[in-house]
């Protein structure tokens, strides 16, 4: 009889479970500035919860939009890359009347 047999296998069987569910995704953290009232989307998909201007987003890696919804119809605001297991901010401020972004890697 092996007793040890049985925690090993556990073991590598964890790991193995850990392995297949590595996912490629990276974070976008969205800054906006407090005036803005109009929503944001990011690939389409509407950013509902932002505390004080910030949120952080987990998405897929690759191009990404962030989108400002303005009369119903969805505008594009700037394109970025997603990275692996990597944050990349993105600030929405408004100097001028148009919004514009501004990328921090």
């Amino acid at each position: 009889m092996r007793p040890l047999a049985g925690p090993g296998v556990a073991a590598w069987l964890c790991v193995l479970v850990a392995a297949c569910n590595e996912i490629n995704v990276g974070y976008v953290e969205l800054k906006a500035f407090p005036g803005l009232t109009a929503p944001l989307y990011v690939n389409k998909v509407k950013v509902d919860s932002m505390k004080n201007g910030v949120t952080v987003l987990r998405e897929q890696v690759g191009r990404t939009t962030l989108y400002l919804e303005r009369n119903g119809n969805l505008y594009p605001l700037c394109d970025f890359d997603v990275m692996k297991n990597r944050i990349i901010t993105v600030t929405v401020s408004a100097f001028d009347r148009a919004p514009r972004c501004e990328l921090q890697k």
